[in-house]
């Protein structure tokens, strides 16, 4: 399968040609499956979250406006996918826990992963907080695992103003982080 430009895929896809979508998820997939994977240490979940993903992308394929790259588009709703999964996982833990149907967890076991889960949600919603430009590099950065050469080159900035941003993001989350 020869594989076409990001832009030749979304063009197909906006044209209801299920070819892009298609070239689309044997480009992404593996990354996205990683990325979603590293946030919940669950490969199954990872996979069937990246899956969603695409159908959705299919399915809204009218509605999607990308301001950025496809990749970019897709790892940041990966990254979202992820945090409302967990949001997710979170409110079904705290519904068994209020009828009394979690006897079967061990305690400690269910303390220190409610701990993790609440810890990771504060540290992504503390980076859903930061100024736009800053959260977009910062997600670039870390998420994404690009350069700051690549950030620049695809933001159209200096490298010194993604180093600058990420300086003021990692400032600003344990700032916040000390105050929680």
């Amino acid at each position: 399968m020869e594989l076409l430009s990001d832009e030749h895929i979304f063009n197909l896809i906006k044209d209801g040609k299920e070819e892009g979508i298609n070239q689309l998820f044997h480009k992404y997939y593996k990354s996205i499956v990683i990325k979603i994977h590293r946030m919940l240490m669950d490969q199954q979940i990872a996979e069937d979250l990246t899956q969603e993903l695409f159908m959705d992308f299919w399915s809204k394929r009218d509605q999607i406006a990308i301001q950025q790259s496809i990749g970019s588009y897709l790892n940041r709703a990966a990254y979202n996918r992820a945090l409302n999964f967990i949001k997710l996982k979170k409110l079904s833990f705290n519904d068994l826990d209020s009828v009394n149907e979690i006897d079967f967890i061990n305690q400690d076991e269910y303390d220190e992963e409610s701990d993790y889960d609440l810890q990771l949600a504060q540290v992504y919603k503390t980076i859903e907080n930061l100024p736009e430009k800053c959260r977009i590099v910062f997600s670039m950065s870390r998420f994404e695992e690009m350069t700051y050469a690549m950030i620049a080159k695809e933001l159209g900035i200096s490298i010194k103003t993604v180093e600058n941003q990420i300086s003021k993001a990692l400032k600003y989350l344990r700032n916040q982080i000390k105050k929680e």
